[in-house]
């Protein structure tokens, strides 16, 4: 009977409760450092136009290993971190401030496997204390996993397998989606992006000006997040640029152009008819 009783524990730790941050709220700041020694700022992300997907689980969760295990982090950081189209930045965050990094390991005495071995996005340990307990509080986790995607504009949503939807990248998509419906001109950097004719029905072009020559990259995604085009445009030099760009094969609708180019990202929103 007592052996019952902790398996019911623990199952209502790691997923019960929903009180987590409401979606729309505005995302508090942090600062981590990562366990490869990196020091990660959430609002220098995002103030680069950068999405942020967190991963907040505890390491002797088994919600949250099955999830790891679905493999959907590594499939969005290979979709939209730095191996796609460089427009999101996904972390894995240790939540529970008495595991260590033999737990992340898979060596210690509260983990459920190795969380670190073939993973390919950063994970964020934070060491026990108030920075930590600050995180906690401000994003008022009081579940393993949470999963939160952060728009450019400081907003944050819900990652849909917290409200049941299956593990999958497109839920990710779905949730980043709702940064572009509600605030996507705080996302535009719009002094360094413009696009004409907006909306356009066959040809449109696209201007920005870079301060140094940069391998360059247009992608264009729906409000879903889903690609529905990527091409890497080359070594553009430095200076004001005009990219001319045939929409005719995008269906009728709202999309978000993207340009990176280096440390440079910028974005703007265009309807074609």
């Amino acid at each position: 009977m007592k052996n019952i009783y902790i398996i019911l524990l623990f199952v209502f730790t790691c997923s019960s409760g929903f009180a987590q941050p409401l979606n729309g709220s505005v995302a508090p700041d942090f600062t981590f450092t990562d366990i490869n020694g990196v020091s990660r700022h959430l609002y220098s992300y995002l103030d680069s136009g950068k999405y942020v997907a967190l991963d907040i689980s505890a390491t002797w969760c088994h919600p949250c290993w099955d999830y790891h295990e679905t493999g959907t982090p590594d499939s969005i950081y290979n979709l939209h971190d730095v191996p796609g189209d460089n427009t999101w930045r996904v972390f894995f965050i240790e939540g529970d401030g008495a595991t260590n990094s033999a737990d992340l390991n898979g060596t210690g005495t509260a983990t459920q496997g190795d969380w670190v071995t073939g993973s390919l996005y950063p994970i964020i340990d934070p060491p026990t204390g108030i920075g930590l307990n600050d995180f906690l509080a401000a994003y008022n986790i009081n579940f393993f996993p949470t999963l939160l995607i952060i728009c450019p504009n400081r907003l944050i949503y819900q990652d849909m397998l917290n409200t049941g939807a299956k593990p999958t990248a497109a839920t990710w998509e779905y949730a980043a989606g709702k940064c572009a419906t509600l605030g996507v001109q705080n996302t535009q950097k719009a002094e360094g992006l413009s696009a004409f004719p907006n909306p356009a029905t066959d040809d449109l072009t696209l201007q920005f000006s870079l301060d140094n020559e940069s391998e360059t990259r247009l992608t264009v995604t729906n409000m879903v997040g889903q690609i529905a085009d990527d091409k890497k445009i080359g070594a553009l030099p430095a200076g004001k640029q005009s990219l001319h760009y045939k929409t005719g094969h995008l269906k009728p609708g709202q999309y978000l152009f993207t340009i990176s180019a280096g440390n440079y990202t910028e974005r703007i929103r265009v309807a074609i008819k």
